[in-house]
């Protein structure tokens, strides 16, 4: 069952982003577990490119269960705890803009990937 929703969230993954410019992932329809994978994986390839900054489109939450965003809380928190600076987007909610050159990370304070899911109460 794992590997049909590993395979179903690559292909999904695959589908929101074929038209995308680099800078900019879409996490739509991603359990949180993958959308912090999908992310990791982005930060890296956009310091690669030597981007300064990666637009992330997590959504509103409408569609969540009781309308409660899951992504936007846990991407936001994980890009934090690495010493990444992350907005808002103020002309939509539903994307974070992520500062690449942000502060020093306090390697301290850097949770893992669990640790970010067992802070938040979540299905995924």
């Amino acid at each position: 069952m794992e590997r049909l929703n590993e395979r179903a969230s690559r292909w999904k993954f695959a589908e929101n982003n074929k038209h995308r410019a680099p800078g900019e992932v879409d996490l739509h329809d991603l359990h949180v577990k993958e959308a912090i994978a999908y992310t990791e994986r982005a930060v890296q390839d956009a310091r690669h490119r030597g981007d300064t900054k990666i637009n992330l489109i997590v959504g509103k939450g409408l569609h969540s269960r009781k309308g409660v965003a899951k992504l936007r809380p846990a991407i936001k928190k994980l890009l934090e705890t690495q010493g990444l600076v992350v907005d808002l987007d103020p002309r939509n909610s539903g994307v974070l803009i992520v500062n690449l050159d942000g502060r020093p990370t306090d390697t301290d304070s850097v949770l893992s990937v669990d640790e970010i899911l067992s802070r938040f109460e979540y299905e995924y």
